[in-house]
């Protein structure tokens, strides 16, 4: 692979990276509520959830997926039901936990963990992606094969971090200056109506 096509990549995956959808939506959310912690523990489970779609893309099972209807939409309905239930849980449990401190004082890096993770590995969206994307630049190598397509994934899975990293520092120092009813649209009223919305938007979305 040339510098050249390396470059293309990498510009390919930031764009993808920072486009709207449930993983910004989700530590965007995580981040305001609970902090830079919060949020990295919750890029992390997202990154754990894309490499599951890297390896399935990489090792073909991706593939034979995509081409079972029965399969894509029973990931499609888990995911629409897990952010739908996200964003209900937030409106919920923010009412019940803002008080004075911005932030809980301690952090459950498991819970955000498993957020991030259910979100990116039950996203089908990122599923096809990945068979459109890996192809593309396999052409370039003169030995394409499984460890070739993992690392091609992996671009993506470092740039995903770097980018959700960086949202999740600016949108934890944003919300510490908020305060009051600004502060509350930013941590729960937003980001959970658009969690819904976009768990409606997956329910229905013909295949």
């Amino acid at each position: 692979m040339t510098l050249d096509t390396f470059v293309l990549l990498v510009i390919a995956c930031l764009a993808v990276n920072l486009s709207p959808g449930p993983s910004v939506i989700l530590v965007t959310s995580i981040s305001a509520a609970g902090g830079f912690k919060a949020g990295v523990f919750a890029v992390l489970g997202m990154t754990a959830g894309a490499f599951v779609h890297v390896v399935l893309a990489a090792s073909g099972v991706a593939a034979i997926l995509a081409t079972t209807p029965l399969a894509f939409v029973i990931v499609q309905y888990l995911g629409a039901a897990y952010l739908i239930y996200l964003g209900i849980d937030l409106l919920r449990t923010r009412r019940q936990t803002a008080a004075t401190t911005p932030y809980p004082l301690a952090v459950n890096g498991w819970q955000y963990f498993r957020r991030g993770l259910l979100v990116d590995s039950l996203n089908p969206k990122i599923a096809l992606f990945f068979l459109a994307f890996i192809p593309q630049f396999l052409n370039s190598v003169e030995t394409p094969g499984f460890m070739i397509s993992l690392a091609l994934g992996s671009v993506f899975l470092v740039t995903g971090a770097i980018v959700n990293g960086s949202i999740a520092y600016m949108v934890a120092a944003g919300t510490m200056r908020a305060r009051g009813r600004v502060g509350d649209w930013v941590q729960r009223w937003i980001p959970g109506s658009v969690m819904i919305f976009l768990g409606l938007r997956l329910l229905w979305q013909e295949n």
